[in-house]
């Protein structure tokens, strides 16, 4: 499973957003620089997230997108979903009832855990803890991990395997 580019990006404008201080506005042409995405296809991008109810756009000299909602209320799982339709993993994850076999392979119970597992983690993480983490980040002395900094792990709750294979 691979996500789109345009999922990929549309993460990367929340998080954007979401780093900057609540109900401030940015100017598109700098999240395409802040990010690397083409401003052609930010555009559309943009579009899409306003359509979604994630972001707010205002044409103008005072214009720019901001977030819709605070960013502890957007996790990964809705933006992801927004760009790409539910997740899955494979068919037999979503929709047993349509694999002959689910019954009795013994592979199914993994798909299961992995994808439950997969929803509850982009379920539970919200932009407002990537950008908490994402400012840690900048604050470090080094961004690369040389002078021996180290990148700050996810929070405990978000990496902890609390499921069951059923």
């Amino acid at each position: 499973m691979e996500i789109s580019r345009r999922a990929d990006y549309a993460m990367r404008v929340i998080l954007d957003l979401a780093m900057l201080p609540p109900g401030m506005r940015a100017r598109a042409r700098d999240i395409a620089r802040r990010q690397a995405i083409p401003y052609a296809f930010l555009q559309k991008i943009i579009r899409d997230l306003c359509t979604a109810g994630f972001i707010e756009a205002r044409r103008g000299r005072r214009g720019g997108v901001r977030l819709a909602r605070p960013a502890e209320s957007i996790t990964l799982l809705e933006v992801l979903e927004a760009m790409e339709g539910p997740i899955r993993l494979n068919r037999c994850s979503r929709e047993p009832h349509l694999c002959p076999r689910w019954s009795f392979c013994a592979i199914h119970p993994i798909w299961a855990q992995a994808q439950a597992y997969l929803e509850q983690l982009l379920g539970s993480t919200t932009f407002a803890q990537v950008a908490e983490r994402g400012r840690q980040i900048r604050a470090m002395p080094s961004r690369n991990g040389a002078n021996g900094a180290t990148v700050p792990s996810l929070p405990e709750a978000l990496t902890a395997n609390n499921l069951e294979i059923r």
